[in-house]
């Protein structure tokens, strides 16, 4: 008669810890990246966003805006016609990497000039580039 047999053996028990550590050691390594990477993303696409907005708004408005970047503070505030209007943070960790001049944006919606404002975070980088014909307004 065979004697049965309750419980694992010793071999089972590590071969089931050292894949579960093995998986919690990837996810771990993958989180910050994955953050870093979000708020990078967050930050361009709310300065795409902003951009956009002003441009149409000096187009409806018929009136000029200006966005003036402060590359050591990681802020950006927007003007109109001087008047201040608001001002916009960029997420934690994430800072110019150029240091972009003032954007106007004349009553007939254009740019006074063309612009890219590169954004970084760690190894990652994002531009954000204003054209300075037609003022279209792209992320790269």
């Amino acid at each position: 008669m065979a004697k049965k047999r309750n419980g694992y053996s010793l071999i089972e028990i590590l071969l089931v810890l050292a894949l579960l550590s093995s998986a919690a050691f990837t996810f771990l390594v993958h989180i910050p990246q994955q953050m870093e990477e979000r708020r990078l993303e967050l930050s361009a696409a709310v300065l795409l966003q902003d951009l956009r907005e002003v441009q149409q708004t000096a187009l409806a408005e018929n009136v000029w805006y200006k966005i003036k970047f402060s590359v050591y503070t990681g802020e950006y505030k927007i003007f109109r016609q001087g008047e201040f209007i608001r001002k916009v943070s960029l997420q934690n960790g994430v800072h110019f990497a150029n240091s972009p001049s003032d954007l106007t944006f004349r009553p007939t919606g254009t740019p006074d000039t063309g612009l890219t404002v590169m954004l970084a975070s760690g190894d990652l980088e994002r531009n954000v580039i204003v054209a300075p014909v037609m003022g279209r307004i792209r992320m790269e």
